[in-house]
């Protein structure tokens, strides 16, 4: 497209307009962040802009103070005493909530834009793939976008294949009639045609059939193998749908914080309803509207009535489908590899952090995770499997020196001087060595 320039319109000058009105929207953008960053830090654990928590919703809270001629600012600073000195905003914040606010420590710079970015807040929803500012979609319609535009691709393609074929083949006819000079009335069927394809390249389809076979029974007796284990990427559907990637990703929450026995116990323990609302009792709306939908029912599992901000005493238990089985005849202990062993989360489980939902991870995935300051042991066997065990302890090392575990342990290696010598090559040993391939330690 053409653009008209009038000569009376330097290029400076247009230059000159350029940069004011690319300043302006960067700063306006950079306040903007500002305060959103400012708010998160002081104001989010308690407020939201839209909705109700422990403290009341902040859009348009600033007008209210300015219409009853209170000054927000120092509200914000000490609310003690405003609250002492009977400011009438005070006191009906104080009758929603008779917790005290702490003084925060900003300017009145900072809280102008707090300010800014609360009222400036929209709500956004997600309609189908698209995210949209405010409203709220069409419950009963359901996005079909995604597997719509793979069947018309899919119908495209065939189509076009099936052109190409019939332009092949008067091609083929049309230069058999020039250089033969015998005009063909009857078309070949396309049975005819691939046969007569495979006569006439026997060679290549007999090499192409050798390692089609090979190939199949290589790949048919690896599954054989894998007969009873539960598939890499396996990732049962949840009746909430969690996101490790969220929380333990883009929020850095310590798997430990929700899975609190791994260290000191058996089992790594699946969270209880109310270590989820610790976070969930004031995050209760999130972007996507199917996000909001799953917070909800966190909130009816723990009997949560977020309008009166109380608990109704009607629970329900959330039915959780369990993603790693272990064999009944296997004993596993989780405190004894994560604290004892100092096995790293992510050499069992894979990089977590990435999942959108929890699921099984592979082998050489787990091979190919660099994560700084952790050591990923490198194995071969497929994951779960008992090769995968005793290739693992034969492995990893454990470190006795500074581990309570390996104290006597450690004392009795270090009295008989060519004991220690065989047993701890490079002042390491193996758990192989501490009766890591004995049947008895992981078989009942």
């Amino acid at each position: 497209m053409n653009l008209y320039l009038s000569r009376k319109l330097k290029i400076k000058e247009l230059s000159l307009y350029f940069s004011i009105i690319l300043f302006s929207l960067l700063s306006f953008s950079s306040s903007a962040q500002e305060g959103k960053a400012l708010f998160k830090q002081n104001c989010a654990s308690c407020h939201h802009p839209l909705n109700n928590g422990t403290g009341p919703a902040l859009q348009g809270a600033s007008d209210k103070w300015k219409a009853a001629g209170d000054d927000i600012n120092k509200w914000i600073k000490g609310p003690a005493s405003q609250i002492a000195a009977g400011v009438p905003s005070a006191i009906a914040i104080k009758d929603y909530d008779a917790s005290m606010m702490p003084g925060q420590a900003v300017n009145d710079d900072e809280i102008a834009a707090i300010i800014e970015y609360i009222d400036g807040y929209v709500k956004i929803v997600v309609q189908g793939d698209v995210a949209v500012a405010g409203g709220g979609t069409d419950g009963g319609a359901k996005s079909s976008s995604s597997w719509l535009m793979w069947l018309i691709i899919g119908g495209v393609l065939s189509m076009l294949i099936v052109a190409l074929w019939g332009v092949r083949k008067q091609l083929f006819y049309a230069v058999s009639e020039k250089e033969d000079g015998v005009e063909i009335t009857e078309e070949e069927s396309v049975t005819d045609e691939v046969k007569g394809w495979l006569r006439r390249n026997l060679k290549l389809v007999s090499v192409l059939a050798f390692i089609i076979t090979c190939t199949l029974a290589y790949y048919g007796a690896e599954q054989l193998y894998k007969v009873g284990l539960i598939p890499e990427n396996y990732n049962p559907e949840q009746p909430i749908a969690f996101s490790h990637k969220i929380h333990a990703g883009t929020n850095e929450i310590d798997c430990q914080y929700c899975h609190n026995s791994a260290s000191k116990s058996k089992s790594a323990g699946i969270p209880t309803v109310n270590v989820c609302m610790n976070c969930h009792k004031g995050i209760q709306e999130v972007a996507s509207e199917t996000g909001t939908a799953e917070i909800a029912k966190i909130h009816e599992a723990a009997g949560w009535d977020k309008e009166n901000r109380q608990y109704t005493g009607k629970t329900e238990p959330i039915r959780w489908v369990k993603v790693h089985n272990m064999p009944d005849h296997v004993y596993f202990n989780h405190s004894q590899h994560v604290t004892v062993g100092g096995i790293e989360c992510e050499n069992c489980h894979g990089d977590v952090k990435t999942y959108t939902t929890g699921k099984i991870s592979g082998t050489e995935t787990i091979n190919n995770l660099e994560i700084e300051g952790k050591k990923i042991v490198k194995l071969t066997r497929p994951l779960l499997t008992m090769g995968w065990c005793i290739e693992c302890h034969n492995t990893a090392e454990v470190q006795t020196g500074g581990n309570k575990y390996y104290d006597e342990i450690h004392e009795r290696l270090k009295s008989d001087k060519e004991l220690y010598k065989s047993v701890m090559e490079d002042g390491v040993v193996k758990v192989k060595e501490f009766g890591g391939w004995e049947c008895s330690k992981c078989h009942y």
